[in-house]
């Protein structure tokens, strides 16, 4: 980042430049929000007490020669404003690179740490959103070790001897003018923050300091967000500044941030191999996963989150390929490994090997003890490591190859999510990216596996208070109605249930078939596709919410041709089918239920959770039918006929819906409503559907809740 020298001769800087400026600030925005400065300097006081004692520092003081003990001032000069552009940072560079010098002489000797004046270099970026951004720290630490590396491209060559790969902390300096606010330092140095946690994913905290002519604040940054320190005069109080410059270079790994249980060897200033380290279940044995690819397969790109990095390993004793996930979550929630514990053995979800339950939290990174008061507004993280079976990379439900293993991978996935709740736990944020391929060859079971539990919540049907939807939780493309009114509806809002999350299933399964064809290619949504306008509004998700309460009630749409000339009938039938039984348990179900009396309404709640299986049964049948109607389509067309012939004339194919007919299981639930066929559309109703159409009627009606064909209750 370029640094203005003062009011009077400012550095020229274009309007592409402030673009990229305006740019790299809105990535590191919800950071800044999650920003804290501290009332007093014992934190800061604290820090890096071993690296150098009283006396070491006053004897550094007294031979330096850019330290006047008589004045107590570093030798800097009155007025920047004689310098020219390349000596702005040069005085306080020299500086820091005595101190460097002075106590870390074998490293700097060595070349592992060193001071350089980067103010006129381009350090890269790594954004998807924007993979042009760079940026130029006034100083930087330049590190060696097993952590760092030399910056490259994908192409495999190397940009140059400086990145943000292998640079241990930043230093920016203002000089001239009024110095900024604090939140204004706070972001320039974020944006160096913010790419040192993408380009070192082992980093569980980073530290940067800001310069002026007379000042120095350091910023802290972890999975909690920043916290700052007040203004310190680094010209009387030297010792605090000396040992703030030696923590940001130490040659120990964990004193800069970095966890050393994950380890790169480097050659030829390259990652070549690396280990992740676990410590086992008795809490007193380590084993070593040798990393099957140098990156993570997964990585967070917000620093103040749950700072999610999944790593690809092996197991050396057994050659099997897993996955380790290290997340930092917050107090008020469960840590993941209990609902994966609940659910060992389970088909459809996730299979934990092992965990580290409390590994370190952000608490002990900013200097708390047992016992201390912490801010009001600070949110503790605990970090986690679980070690689990791995499944289809990359992780996401998107890649299916066909339209057959599409819907085998939902129908397992919403077993599994059945399998956690009656294991007592129950999932809250159905995403597309949280729905994973099974093992390639999996058997039925295991087709698709439903993964991350991070939000899940403890369930059961008899006593859910507590557990209200909330908005907060997912993305507004797949939460329900319900979980998306719960902004506005206050202390009326319902408790999350089954159908909440069955609910997300349907929205995933909508935007794939919207968004791909049966062979798991992309196609972008048209204008006048209607799931695009929850994505444009998903700032309001009131807005969202009435969206998909109007999508939801439209059941004899059309979906555009597009749409029906890429997916086989068969899924396009399930969607339809999934579609109307959403529609009656949001539109004739819970909307109504938000006008019950309390009394009435928590003991309908309690009857609707307790039915839990009916509402599985119905959605399993609808991919279970489909399943099968593509297993018989595949099974005509091998045979050469294609399932289209029609003996008698007529237009319907007698002998396969006979066979429907003969196959039925006498005692599977009745679908709840018909598909969309009726007036020339491709969809063929079925004759068990034909006495459907009246169900949402009566459950609007004034008649009873427990209407025998209610598919709810």
């Amino acid at each position: 980042m370029r640094t203005r020298r003062s009011a009077d001769q400012p550095e020229a800087v274009s309007e592409s430049d402030d673009q990229s400026l305006k740019e790299q600030r809105e990535l590191i925005e919800f950071d800044l929000e999650c920003s804290m400065e501290l009332e007093d300097n014992i934190f800061v006081c604290s820090l890096y007490q071993d690296h150098a004692s009283d006396s070491a520092i006053y004897n550094f003081l007294k031979k330096s020669r850019f330290y006047n003990l008589k004045q107590h001032r570093w030798k800097l000069p009155h007025t920047f404003s004689k310098l020219i552009d390349s000596n702005i940072c040069s005085p306080f560079c020299n500086i820091v690179s005595s101190i460097v010098k002075h106590f870390w002489g074998d490293a700097t000797a060595e070349g592992t740490r060193q001071v350089v004046d980067t103010h006129a270099t381009d350090l890269p970026h790594l954004e998807a959103k924007y993979p042009g951004h760079t940026s130029r720290p006034s100083i930087a630490i330049k590190a060696e070790g097993p952590s760092f590396q030399l910056p490259q491209t994908k192409a495999g060559d190397i940009l140059g001897e400086l990145g943000f790969s292998n640079v241990a902390a930043c230093i920016e300096i203002q000089v001239g003018g009024d110095e900024l606010k604090p939140l204004e330092q706070a972001a320039r140095v974020g944006i160096y923050a913010r790419q040192i946690f993408l380009k070192q994913p082992n980093r569980k905290f980073a530290r940067m300091l800001f310069l002026t002519e007379q000042h120095v604040r350091l910023f802290h940054f972890d999975r909690s967000g920043i916290q700052y320190t007040q203004p310190i005069d680094f010209h009387k109080e030297p010792d605090i500044f000396i040992r703030l410059v030696l923590g940001l270079s130490s040659t120990n790994e964990s004193d800069l941030g970095l966890d050393t249980s994950i380890q790169w060897e480097i050659k030829h200033g390259r990652k070549v191999s690396g280990t992740v380290t676990t410590r086992e279940g008795d809490g007193n044995t380590d084993k070593v996963y040798p990393l099957k690819y140098l990156e993570p397969v997964v990585l967070q790109t917000y620093v103040c989150s749950k700072g999610t990095i999944c790593w690809s390993v092996t197991d050396a004793e057994t050659g099997e390929e897993l996955l380790i996930k290290d997340s930092w979550r917050r107090d008020e929630w469960t840590f993941e490994g209990t609902h994966l514990r609940r659910v060992l053995g389970a088909p459809g979800v996730a299979q934990m090997i092992s965990c580290e339950e409390n590994r370190e939290t952000t608490r002990e990174l900013r200097g708390y003890k047992e016992g201390d008061i912490v801010p009001r507004d600070f949110y503790n993280r605990t970090c986690s490591r679980i070690v689990m079976e791995t499944y289809g990379l990359p992780l996401s439900v998107s890649m299916f190859t066909d339209a057959k293993q599409l819907l085998c991978v939902f129908r397992d996935a919403i077993a599994g999510h059945q399998e956690m709740l009656k294991a007592g736990s129950l999932h809250r944020n159905i995403s597309q990216e949280n729905i994973v391929l099974g093992k390639p060859g999996a058997k039925p079971g295991n087709r698709g596996i439903l993964v991350d539990f991070y939000r899940a919540t403890s369930y059961d049907p008899e006593n859910m208070s507590g557990t209200q939807t909330d908005w907060t939780i997912g993305h507004p493309k797949y939460q329900s109605v319900m979980a998306l009114l719960s902004e506005s509806l206050g202390e009326r809002t319902l408790v999350h249930d089954d159908n909440d999350d069955l609910e997300a299933f349907l929205y995933v399964y909508a935007f794939i078939i919207h968004e791909r064809d049966s062979f798991g290619e992309r196609h972008p949504p048209g204008q006048a596709d209607p799931l695009r306008l929850w994505i444009k509004y998903e700032e309001n998700p009131k807005t969202v919410a009435k969206l998909k309460r109007n999508w939801l009630e439209k059941l004899q749409d059309s979906l555009p041709e597009d749409i029906e000339e890429r997916w086989p009938k068969e899924c396009l039938e399930v969607l339809a089918k999934f579609k109307a039984y959403m529609n009656m348990s949001v539109n004739s179900l819970k909307i109504r239920l938000l006008k019950e009396e309390p009394l009435n309404k928590e003991w309908l709640l309690e009857e609707l959770r307790l039915s839990y299986e009916k509402h599985y049964r119905y959605v399993l049948g609808f991919f279970d039918d489909g399943i099968e109607a593509l297993e018989r389509a595949e099974a005509a067309a091998a045979e050469g006929n294609g399932g289209d012939d029609d003996d008698d004339g007529d237009g319907d194919d007698d002998d396969r819906e006979d066979e429907e007919n003969n196959d039925e299981d006498d005692d599977a639930p009745p679908s709840p409503c018909p598909p969309p066929g009726a007036g020339g559309s491709r969809l063929k109703r079925r004759r068990e559907d034909q006495d459907q159409l009246p169900h949402a009627k009566r459950l609007t009606s004034e008649s009873s809740w427990h209407d025998p064909t209610n598919p709810f209750l």
